[in-house]
C-alpha cells in the first residue's frame, strides 16, 4: 500500500518526537507502539479532523446544539472507522465511514454557511479516508464533489467558449493526424469525435469535465506526444484543457464523421462531400466480399507501408477502411463501381509511377482482377465498421469461418501469451475442458474448483439467456485467476492498457480472437459467489461478441445476470444498488452515455438499469428477440432499433432529454 504523506494530511502541523502524535492516537483509541503504515495513514486522516483551523472553538460556536450532536456522531464513526481499518477490517470500516458520510450529507442539506464551514474539513477527511479504503478494495458509496454538495453556483456561461470545431479538432488533424487519423497509431484513432471519446480498448484519454485527469493532456504536458507533430502550441494546448474542462462538448456537424472532412488543417476548414466519403454496405449478389478476400490481400502485402506503419507511405493509411476510403496524399485510390478509374488498380498494374507493393513482388493477376472485381462490384465494406483495425476484420472472418475447435485451440495459445506479459516467470496452474480454459498463479485444486464453478455458470447463463445447449461461446472462454489484487490490476495495465476500478473482482473481454475473463481469487467467495461472478463475466463475453454492441449493453446483461443467480443480500448486488444513483445523476443527457463518456463503472451501472427494463417479464419477448437478431449477424442498433426503439431513443425515453 502507498505511504500517505503525513505533513499534508496535518495541513502543515507536526508532531515533535511523536508524543503529540502518540497522544493523539491513544484518545482515538489506536495503539502507537504497534501501528504500522496503514494505520499511521488512517491516523493523520483522524488527527486532521481534529487539529484543522476552524473546526474548534468559535466555528462550533455558530451551529445548534443538535448539529454539535450529529458531528460529535460523525467524529466517533470515523474513530470506529479507523480502529476497524488498523485491524485490516476494510469493509466494516467502510461501514462505519458510509454512516459518517450520511450524516454529514444530511447536514448540508441546512446550506447554512456557518454550519458548512465547519464541515468542510471534515469533508475533507471523509476524502482522504474513501482513498485509503478503495486502495484497499473495499466498497463505498460514492462521495458527491463539495461544490455540488453546497450548491455552489457555477461561473455562468460566456461567450468565449472553446469550439471542437473551430479550434479542437484543426490542430489535432494537423499534429496528431498521420498516426491517430489516418492510422490507428497505438491502437487509439481520432477520425472521428467518436472514436476520440472512446480511447484506447476502453480506456478514456479525454474525461469530461477535468483535463487534469485526462490522458490526452498528461502526454502532450509530458512532452511524450505528438511524435513527428511538432510541439502543440500553449494557446492550443490551452484551449484544449478548456474545452475538456468545460465538458468536452461536440458542435460538429456529425460525431460520426470523419475530422478531415471539416477540419482539413490547422486553421482551415474543409467542406465535406458525403458521397465520397459514402461506404456502402453489401446487397447479397456480390462474388468477392471485403473481410474475407480483400482485407486479407491487403493485410498481407501492404503491412509496415500502408498497415501498422510509424509514418504511412504517401499518406495513404489502410490501418482500417475508412482511412482507405479518405485516400492519401495523392487523392482516393478507389473509386467504387470503377477499378480501371482507381489509383489502387493503376498502383497495382504499374501504370501509374512505381508499382506497388513496393520492394515486394508484385501482385498475381489474379490477385488482381479479385480487387478489381471487388472494387466493379461496389467497393461494399462488411465488417462491422468501417474504423474497426483491419486486422480485427481479417480475424472475425477468420474466426466466423473456423470450427469451434481451431478457434479454441488458438484462442488457448493466445491466452498462454497474455498470461506471460504479466507473470512472465510464473507457470500457470491449469484446467480445460471443451469450452473453458483456467489459467492462475493458484493450486491445482483451487484451478479444479474454478473450472467446475465455470462449468456451472454457463449453464446459469444459458438459462439466463436462452440459449440452447452446446458452447455457449464459440471457441470458448479463457479464464485468467489471480490470487492478489495487484497482479489483476496488472492484468489490466499490461493487456488492455488501462486501469481496472478498485471495486472490480472481475471483467471480461471479447474481441474476434480473445474472448476471456479475469477475476481475483478471494478465498472468502463461496462457491456459489463463485459461479456468480463468474456468470457475469460470462454472459459479458457472450454477448459482447456480438455485433457492434455497446459495452454499457453487454455489462448490463452480465449484471442482470448476476443479480438474477445471485444469493439474496449478495454483497456485489447491494453495492451495485447503492451506487446506482449516483452513476445515473451523471448522465444529464442521451449522448453522455452512447458517446462512451461515462467510466467503466458507472457505463455499467446505467447499463444495468437500461437492460434491467429490458429484461423485466413484460419485455422479455423483445429481449429474447433483441439477442436473436444480433445472433443471426446484425449490428446492435439494427436490433435494438427493430425491438425497441433506435438506441438513442431508447436512452432519451429513460433520461429524458
Amino acid at each position: 500500500m502507498a505511504r500517505v504523506e503525513t505533513p499534508r494530511l496535518f495541513h502543515g502541523y507536526s508532531n515533535s518526537g511523536g508524543s503529540q502524535f502518540g497522544g493523539s492516537c491513544r484518545r482515538l483509541g489506536l495503539n502507537w507502539a504497534g501501528l504500522n503504515w496503514a494505520c499511521l495513514n488512517w491516523a493523520c486522516v483522524l488527527l486532521g479532523l481534529a487539529m484543522v483551523p476552524g473546526f474548534t472553538g468559535q466555528a462550533r460556536a455558530a451551529v445548534t446544539a443538535e448539529q454539535r450532536k450529529q458531528i460529535s456522531e460523525i467524529e466517533s464513526e470515523i474513530t470506529i472507522a479507523g480502529r476497524f481499518y488498523s485491524s485490516s477490517k476494510f469493509e466494516e470500516s467502510a461501514a462505519k465511514l458510509t454512516n459518517a458520510q450520511k450524516i454529514l450529507l444530511k447536514l448540508l442539506e441546512v446550506k447554512d454557511p456557518a454550519l458548512q464551514k465547519t464541515l468542510r474539513p471534515i469533508y475533507s477527511r471523509l476524502e482522504k479516508a474513501h482513498a485509503l479504503l478503495e486502495l484497499e478494495g473495499a466498497t463505498l458509496e460514492v462521495l458527491p464533489r463539495w461544490d455540488e454538495l453546497i450548491g455552489e453556483e457555477k461561473p455562468a456561461a460566456t461567450t468565449d467558449m472553446v469550439s471542437f470545431k473551430s479550434d479542437i479538432a484543426p490542430f489535432l488533424v494537423g499534429q496528431c493526424g498521420n498516426c491517430h487519423i489516418n492510422r490507428r497509431q497505438g491502437q487509439f484513432s481520432m477520425a472521428s469525435f467518436n472514436e476520440l471519446m472512446q480511447g484506447i480498448n476502453g480506456r478514456k484519454v479525454v474525461s469530461p469535465g477535468g483535463s487534469k485527469g485526462s490522458r490526452i493532456v498528461e502526454v502532450i504536458e509530458s512532452g511524450d506526444m505528438p511524435r513527428g507533430g511538432g510541439k502543440v502550441s500553449d494557446e492550443n494546448f490551452a484551449k484544449l484543457k478548456k474545452w475538456i474542462d468545460s465538458g468536452a462538448k461536440f458542435d460538429g456537424p456529425d460525431p460520426m464523421a470523419p475530422l478531415n472532412s471539416y477540419a482539413k488543417a490547422e486553421g482551415t476548414m474543409a467542406t465535406a462531400n458525403p458521397d465520397a466519403d459514402k461506404i456502402t454496405a453489401p446487397t447479397g449478389q456480390e462474388t468477392v466480399k471485403y473481410a474475407a478476400d480483400i482485407a486479407p490481400l491487403l493485410m498481407e502485402n501492404c503491412n509496415g507501408c500502408h498497415i501498422n506503419g510509424r509514418r504511412a507511405s504517401g499518406g495513404l493509411s489502410m490501418d482500417n477502411f475508412a482511412a482507405m476510403r479518405r485516400g492519401g496524399d495523392s487523392g482516393r485510390v478507389i473509386v467504387p463501381g470503377k477499378p480501371d478509374e482507381s489509383l489502387l488498380i493503376k498502383k497495382l498494374k504499374g501504370l501509374a509511377g512505381q508499382r506497388m507493393p513496393a520492394g515486394r513482388p508484385a501482385l498475381s493477376d489474379a490477385k488482381i482482377a479479385l480487387i478489381s472485381t471487388w472494387i466493379k462490384e461496389g467497393a461494399t465494406y462488411d465488417g462491422a465498421s468501417p474504423t474497426l483495425a483491419i486486422e480485427n476484420v481479417v480475424n472475425q472472418a477468420w474466426a466466423a469461418a473456423a470450427s469451434h475447435q481451431e478457434l479454441l485451440a488458438r484462442r488457448t495459445e493466445r491466452a498462454k501469451d497474455l498470461w506471460k506479459k504479466v507473470l512472465p516467470t510464473s507457470e500457470p496452474s491449469i484446467a480445460s475442458n471443451s469450452d473453458l480454459f483456467v489459467l492462475g498463479n493458484i493450486t491445482q485444486g483451487r484451478a479444479d474448483d474454478w473450472l467446475a464453478a465455470g462449468q456451472q455458470a454457463l449453464a446459469d447463463v444459458r438459462n439466463q439467456l436462452r440459449l440452447p445447449a452446446g458452447s455457449m461461446v464459440k471457441g470458448g472462454v479463457a479464464i485468467f485467476i489471480y490470487k492478489g489484487r495487484y497482479d489483476y490490476s496488472e492484468f489490466g495495465r499490461m493487456n488492455e492498457n488501462r486501469k481496472l476500478p478498485p471495486n472490480w473482482q472481475g471483467h471480461w473481454r471479447a474481441t474476434p480472437l480473445d474472448v476471456y475473463v479475469a477475476v481475483v481469487d478471494d478465498t472468502k467467495l463461496d462457491a456459489k459467489q463463485q459461479v456468480g461472478l463468474l456468470a457475469q463475466q460470462f454472459a459479458g463475453a457472450d454477448v459482447g461478441s456480438l455485433p457492434q454492441v455497446p459495452d454499457w449493453f453487454a455489462e448490463g446483461v452480465a449484471r442482470n445476470v448476476a443479480i438474477a443467480t445471485a444469493a439474496r443480500g449478495d454483497a456485489r448486488v447491494e453495492q451495485w444498488k447503492r451506487t446506482l444513483p449516483a452513476a445515473a445523476a451523471m448522465v444529464d443527457k442521451s449522448e453522455t452515455l452512447l458517446e462512451g463518456r461515462l467510466d467503466d463503472e458507472a457505463s455499467g451501472l446505467v447499463g444495468m438499469k437500461l437492460v434491467g427494463v429490458m429484461m423485466d417479464r413484460r419485455n422479455r419477448k423483445q429481449f429474447d428477440a433483441l439477442l436473436d437478431l444480433m445472433r443471426e449477424g446484425k449490428p446492435f442498433p439494427e436490433a435494438c432499433t427493430q425491438t425497441f426503439l433506435p438506441p438513442d431513443k431508447f436512452v432519451k425515453s429513460w433520461v429524458g432529454k
